[in-house]
């Protein structure tokens, strides 16, 4: 037989156990009533910066590539410009020799109809064109390499042989074989040259 007292325990632990039920379902009803976050509010949805940040990237890509392609064109059409300049150059350098050789050119045909001079004109006639070509060369820049008598430098010279030499010491050039030729820094064409190994070796003495 159950007393009074256990019975308003157990009445009161149904009515806590009521209310806290009733509790969840309101809750729960809450809960259901609150609006879902908005797809389209950029500052709480992933996917919404996301998007965004993917379309900026996007825009840079395509203005680097447009640059990239522009300075392409650029740089393609001042390759060509140079090109065509320095064709024009060359052309231009090449006809201004042609115009000086041509007065040469003249000389050598007058010098050879006096081949035959036994006066010394044809001699004469050949150094006078001989001097035309030098300063019509010179024009240009062109100067010879000094070579005999000068130290050895293998920056202008090209060494045919090594001979010994009483007249010259080791390592200088005694004999030009071919003129050498340079423009500024340039060397057109080295010298070829022999070059003094010193004085022979004395020979062993003999009895």
């Amino acid at each position: 037989r159950m007393s009074i007292m256990d019975q308003e325990t157990l009445d009161n632990t149904q009515e806590q156990e009521a209310e806290d039920q009733a509790s969840e379902n309101t809750a729960a009803v809450e809960e259901q009533d609150e609006p879902a976050p908005q797809n389209g509010d950029a500052q709480t949805n992933p996917m919404a910066l996301i998007a965004r940040e993917l379309i900026k990237r996007t825009a840079e890509r395509d203005a680097l590539q447009d640059q990239m392609l522009r300075l392409r064109a650029e740089f393609d059409n001042s390759r060509k410009r140079t090109a065509r300049e320095i064709e024009r150059i060359r052309k231009t350098a090449s006809e201004s020799l042609v115009v000086d050789l041509l007065p040469v050119v003249d000389n050598l045909e007058r010098a050879l109809n006096h081949a035959n001079d036994t006066s010394g004109g044809f001699e004469r006639g050949v150094a006078m064109v001989l001097a035309q070509m030098k300063e019509v060369l010179a024009r240009t820049g062109l100067e010879a390499i000094p070579a005999q008598g000068e130290a050895f430098d293998p920056n202008v010279h090209e060494a045919v042989s090594h001979l010994p030499s009483d007249a010259y010491p080791a390592d200088v050039v005694m004999e030009e074989c071919i003129r050498g030729y340079r423009i500024g820094k340039y060397i057109v064409r080295p010298a070829k040259v022999v070059v003094s190994s010193g004085p022979a070796a004395a020979g062993p003495d003999t009895e």
